[in-house]
């Protein structure tokens, strides 16, 4: 009997007693109080990567582009290229210039060997900024425009003679485009098609129907309206008759296709010896040892860039 008494009592002091309290953690404020700045937090802050907003100037593109293409090789895109370049830049522009043609880069070269002349003779001659390609990749050519229409006034872009996504980029991208052709009705045939017999004009050609698919989408990314001229390049000799039957068939052409002519460079020897110097008749007045100043090749330049009507004043104030 007392064991059970015993057991009895044991049993109700056991539910008499409270159970013991449990270990909780305190309750965390709320909204949680703010994180003490400390040495890793700003280096993490410093270290984050930006809004793609604030990497770049937000101030508008002012560069125009001009592209010298033609699917035609040998018709001087690279030399016309150059001397607008030059010309440019005389005229105190800032120009940046790109070769899109990674086989080739003939302007590049031309502008290279320009940075040799003037340190082998000692003198200053003006030169835009050379924009470089890693590789032909289209969004690589994309983000190097971009970035060069902030800071210069002109852009100078070289196309190689053949068609590939990136010199349709170029074209597509272009404030004014620049084909240079030769007197042949062989090179002809990129603009429209001419019967050399009658004269007749049949259809456009491969690169006039490329630039008239261009055209249109690019008018939302151009303050204004593309200008596509096409000159009349490296005619032998004035007048000549199977010049005159070129500029005929081009007069046909042009208002199919929505070019303008302007005049280009004839073919001289003078241009053909200070090229690969990467010097034009203008640097002759600070290297007179190199030759002669030479009245009618220096106008016919001028005439071209007249013609281009490009938004240079200081330009037009050189011309005149």
């Amino acid at each position: 009997m007392r064991f059970f008494a015993r057991f009895k009592r044991y049993f109700s002091r056991q539910k008499l007693l409270p159970p013991p309290p449990r270990e909780t953690a305190p309750a965390a404020p709320w909204p949680p109080a703010p994180v003490a700045a400390t040495a890793r937090n700003a280096f993490q802050s410093a270290v984050s990567p930006e809004p793609a907003w604030l990497k770049y100037p937000v101030t508008p593109p002012k560069g125009h582009i001009i592209v010298f293409a033609n699917e035609k090789g040998g018709v001087g895109k690279s030399m016309s290229a150059f001397h607008t370049c030059i010309a440019l830049c005389n005229a105190g522009e800032s120009v940046a210039a790109l070769d899109v043609d990674l086989r080739q880069l003939t302007l590049h070269r031309a502008l290279w060997a320009r940075l040799e002349s003037a340190t082998e003779y000692g003198v200053k001659l003006p030169g835009p900024e050379q924009i470089m390609l890693a590789q032909q990749n289209e969004s690589e050519l994309e983000e190097k425009l971009r970035m060069a229409r902030i800071r210069h006034s002109f852009i100078i872009i070289d196309v190689g003679g053949h068609d590939s996504p990136i010199a349709r980029r170029a074209i597509f991208m272009a404030d004014t485009i620049v084909t240079p052709v030769n007197d042949s009705f062989i090179d002809l045939d990129m603009l429209g098609r001419i019967d050399p017999r009658s004269g007749e004009f049949k259809t456009l050609g491969n690169f006039a129907r490329l630039v008239e698919h261009l055209k249109e989408p690019g008018l939302a990314i151009r303050p204004k309206p593309l200008d596509w001229v096409v000159m009349q390049n490296r005619s032998r000799s004035l007048g000549t008759k199977n010049e005159i039957k070129v500029r005929e068939a081009l007069e046909k052409i042009a208002p199919v296709a929505g070019f303008r002519l302007v005049p280009g460079l004839r073919e001289r020897v003078t241009y053909r010896e200070l090229f690969p110097q990467g010097l034009t008749l203008f640097d002759l007045e600070m290297l007179p040892q190199l030759g002669r100043m030479q009245p009618q090749a220096r106008e016919e330049i001028w005439a071209m860039l007249r013609a281009l009507r490009l938004p240079s004043e200081a330009l037009n104030r050189a011309i005149e």
